[in-house]
């Protein structure tokens, strides 16, 4: 016991200081970013009013009166020590970032929010080593939390309060006053972080929902929670005292004024953009962050999310509701998702450990109870002769059309193919590259993307000890050639693009089947009801609209939702700009994917609905089970079996679809992987020409389909039960 508790202060003390030295490389690296010069403005103002004692302007003062002073005012005490510098103009919100600030006073303001990150890192640690150190290494935690942003300090209090309310067991004790003066500094720090108030409240209402919500045994606590945390937020704020009915009116009433605004709009960010950044990691200040893999964080999560709801539903209720607030909020900025990363850390921590760790735990176990152990079957090499002359041509149709041209997409993968080199990699080009490449013969060039989406390729030149990137087009190599890039392209595809597409697949194929097969169900149901008349005759009917070849159902939704002269634009007369609105968008392709698809899943159905008993049904009446009742527990796990299938073949062509995106044109980011693979492959496109890229494109498709296979299937043993369809 006592090794154990050894190990496991090492791995907080190790995670800690891990937590400090990204954190330090960021607060150095890290360039002026927006709102730095507003926040470090603020500062100085309460700087000056404690060095000369003034503390009525407390009341006040409070520069960008839009958020609570508290994170100002703690800057404002780390900066009143040092020698007053030039106040820092006052520069209008959609200012550029500024281009110099004072120094060393932005360089303390970032310490005290790098301080305040690794302090929060150091909680959780205590909770969960494994969740912390996820948390220290998570790219947008790790930049919020080094610059001069309002974001460190109740990113560390909104931890405190709902740790110190499970502490608390919801009785009145010191840890709910701690929770509860927690809640209010995260208030006076700022208000989106108060969506942990919610959960908490959500877990007392799961708690207490059989025993009385009323009884003054279970509502004295929470009251006196909530009571304390209005008083501590008001302490906090000292700029509401004067007047806090109006003031706290004007800054309530301002982001809401600020969500509807021109600079708001222009971002262009879809409902989904929140889901994006956690997704991704950074996809700039390239060199700063030592590691970026906030998408194994995200999947892990995904992979541990209930679990963390069985062990501790607190964080899971907190990262749902911050979810759905950050979805539905029309600002998406992107420190916004630092009010998830606490349990976003946590449930990846649980996936971790489902996925990865427990696994190998028991593996390790077993092998040392057992050692290894090697079955050996009998090998009847008579049955596998006479077999060879059937299984040998679809193993040869196999190894040519499926794993060799897979094989050749990993080598272009690994170069910089394009179209000016595309003769020498059809001529062997591509091979020779990727041999160099791996046997250390050929350096591997450097891939850019800058910000209008163009690719560079660049070469290392070193120059009396320095490495320099050179344009390959001003080196000594041929630019018609093809080159060894290596993984570059890789690490690539999560700057942005890879993100936000992955994000929209895997949300459109969700979306999309969920949609088909909720409606193919629903009408397969209805004309599996006795006394339906001319059932064969609509069965036909419905299935018109798979018939029709894809291509041609697309063109018929064009002409449907063009734009001016559409079917529905003339109907209504009025034009239809469901272009410029990436959810109006979603929703037109959502809508023709509809009528493609849901005929196939009805089929699925019916054929599952005829091999589901009567009797089971007549049995469950006589138990008094009622409609719903029934289909929950005997239609849909009886059906499964049959649908399971139908779910995997539609999936897998909802990801890969390509022929609705390609006519209905919709706006950035909405693409499959397949419609940027052919933007990238077609040279007529802005991004044509660039086969390399289209390959990684391919091949992570690949990876990540069979990825959500396998966890479908784990998921709900789909395989297995069709063998008692």
């Amino acid at each position: 016991m006592h090794l154990k508790s050894s190990i496991k202060l090492l791995t907080i003390i190790a995670v800690v200081l891990l937590a400090l030295f990204v954190r330090l490389r960021a607060v150095e690296l890290l360039p002026i970013d927006y709102d730095e010069d507003d926040y470090l403005r603020a500062a100085q103002q309460f700087a000056t009013a404690i060095q000369s004692g003034d503390w009525a302007a407390f009341t006040q003062l409070n520069y960008r009166t839009e958020h609570p002073p508290l994170t100002k005012i703690v800057n404002g005490f780390a900066l009143a020590p040092l020698p007053p510098a030039p106040e820092i103009p006052d520069r209008p919100t959609t200012a550029s970032p500024a281009s110099s600030l004072p120094q060393p006073h932005i360089l303390v303001a970032r310490l005290v929010g790098a301080g305040e990150g690794v302090l929060q890192v150091g909680i959780l640690a205590l909770l969960n080593p494994l969740g912390a150190f996820f948390l220290a290494i998570h790219t947008w935690q790790i930049k919020y939390t080094s610059q001069v942003m309002l974001e460190a300090l109740p990113s560390l209090t909104s931890l405190v309060v709902v740790a110190a309310y499970v502490k608390s067991k919801a009785q009145w004790n010191r840890w709910l006053l701690l929770s509860a003066i927690a809640l209010g500094l995260t208030a006076a720090s700022k208000y989106t972080y108060c969506i942990v108030a919610f959960a908490v409240l959500g877990n007392w209402f799961f708690a207490n929902r059989h025993d009385g919500l009323l009884s003054r045994k279970r509502l004295t606590p929470i009251l006196l929670w909530g009571g304390s945390a209005i008083i501590f937020f008001f302490a906090a704020d000292p700029y509401l005292l004067p007047d806090p009915i109006n003031r706290l009116k004007d800054s309530f009433f301002y982001h809401s004024g600020y969500a509807q605004s021109e600079h708001v709009r222009e971002a262009g960010y879809p409902m989904w953009q929140p889901l994006v950044w956690l997704a991704g990691s950074v996809p700039w200040h390239p060199g700063v962050f030592l590691v970026s893999i906030d998408v194994l964080i995200a999947l892990f999560a995904i992979a541990g999310f209930q679990r963390l709801w069985q062990k501790s539903n607190v964080y899971a209720l907190w990262f749902v509701i911050g979810l759905g607030f950050l979805l539905v909020w029309p600002t998406k900025w992107p420190q916004y998702i630092l009010t998830l990363t606490v349990p976003l850390a946590l449930a990846a921590a649980e996936g971790f450990a489902s996925t990865i760790w427990e696994p190998f735990s028991n593996w390790l176990a077993q092998l040392r109870t057992n050692g290894l152990q090697f079955h050996r079957e009998k090998f009847l090499w008579r049955d596998t002769r006479r077999a060879l002359p059937w299984l040998a041509p679809g193993a040869a149709t196999l190894l040519l059309i499926t794993l060799f041209p897979l094989i050749f997409q990993v080598a272009v993968a690994m170069t910089d193919l394009s179209t000016i080199s595309l003769r020498d990699g059809l001529t062997g080009g591509v091979w020779r590259a990727t041999w160099q490449g791996i046997t250390g013969q050929q350096p591997p060039v450097r891939i850019g993307i800058d910000a209008s989406g163009r690719i560079n390729v660049s070469v290392e030149v070193r120059d009396r000890g320095e490495v320099h990137l050179v344009p390959i087009a001003s080196s000594s190599l041929s630019t018609k050639e093809v080159h060894f890039a290596g993984l570059d392209w890789f690490t690539r595809i999560f700057s942005g693009i890879g993100a936000d597409i992955l994000v929209f697949d895997v949300m459109w194929t969700v979306l999309s089947i969920g949609s088909q097969a909720g409606l193919g169900i629903l009408i397969a149901l209805m004309l599996n009801r006795r006394g339906i008349r001319f059932r064969k005759f609509w069965q036909t009917v419905f299935i018109l609209p798979w018939a029709i070849p894809e291509f041609v159902g697309i063109l018929i939704w064009l002409h449907m939702f063009e734009p001016e002269n559409g079917w529905l634009a003339l109907a209504l007369k009025t034009p239809i700009h469901w272009q410029r609105d990436p959810f109006m968008a979603l929703i037109v392709l959502l809508v023709s994917a509809l009528w493609l698809g849901w005929p196939f899943m009805m089929l699925a159905a019916s054929a599952g609905l005829k091999m589901i008993p009567p009797a089971v049904y007549d049995a469950a009446a006589v138990d008094g089970a009622g409609r719903l009742e029934q289909f929950r527990y005997i239609t849909l796990p009886l059906l499964f079996p049959l649908l399971g299938p139908a779910l995997i073949v539609r999936s897998i062509f909802a990801f890969n679809q390509f022929y609705i995106f390609y006519v209905m044109s919709p706006p950035w980011p909405l693409f499959t992987f397949s419609t940027l693979s052919f933007l990238l492959l077609n040279s007529n496109t802005q991004l044509g020409g660039q086969y390399a890229f289209s390959a990684v494109v391919n091949v992570f498709t690949v990876i990540v389909l069979f990825a959500l296979l396998v966890w479908f299937n784990r998921r709900t043993r789909v395989a297995e039960g069709v063998t008692y369809a």
